[in-house]
């Protein structure tokens, strides 16, 4: 059985839904979410969902690969094992992510 996860990106305006078939443990999940709030840390001075989910899509590809690890989905699927949320916080200005069953 695969453990699903799907990632929800949300800032003010606008909500992108990310979907992982299999892997999807926290282990596994965070530290690529960190990796892309990292690198894109100060790079836009307003909360940018759509261009957060472009950039963790494309450090995520892997051209020589038939299935890619993450792709655009367009809510929950319902039988996810792990849920995540990447937001935008605008009090700290910056981004912050969490995981649950029930975001």
């Amino acid at each position: 059985m695969s453990t699903r996860a799907t990632i929800q990106f949300r800032d003010r305006n606008d909500t992108f839904y990310v979907y992982r078939h299999c892997d999807g443990f926290p282990e596994i999940i965070l530290p690529d979410i960190e990796k892309v709030i990292e690198q894109t840390r100060g790079r836009w001075s307003e909360p940018a969902v759509s261009l957060i989910v472009t950039s963790f899509i494309g450090m995520h590809f892997k051209p020589n690969e038939r299935l890619p690890d993450y792709e655009i989905t367009s809510g929950f699927h319902g039988d996810e094992s792990y849920r995540y949320l990447v937001k935008w916080d605008a009090d700290a200005k910056k981004w912050t992510a969490q995981v649950g069953t029930d975001l």
